[in-house]
């Protein structure tokens, strides 16, 4: 991640502008954090445990359903 030459260039900023790039850290640290939070990331579900065929017959499939369309009846003959 972070190398010894980073740490050197962060140690030769002036202060204020060091002052900055903390500060812009710590928010994208805040951010990640939310997004690791938020409802639907891939990191907060880690810990919900799945239901197989919890929705089993919410779905079904017509009888006919192979059967073809009359509106394409000319086009098979």
């Amino acid at each position: 991640m972070a190398s010894h030459d980073q740490y050197i260039r962060l140690d030769s900023l002036p202060e204020e502008v060091r002052k900055k790039v903390i500060a812009f850290i710590a928010s994208l640290m805040e951010q990640w954090d939310r997004q690791k939070k938020s409802p639907g990331s891939p990191e907060s579900d880690t810990g919900k445990v799945r239901v197989f065929g919890i929705a089993k017959g919410m779905a079904t499939i017509s009888k006919d359903f192979d059967a073809p369309l009359d509106d394409f009846k000319e086009y098979m003959e």
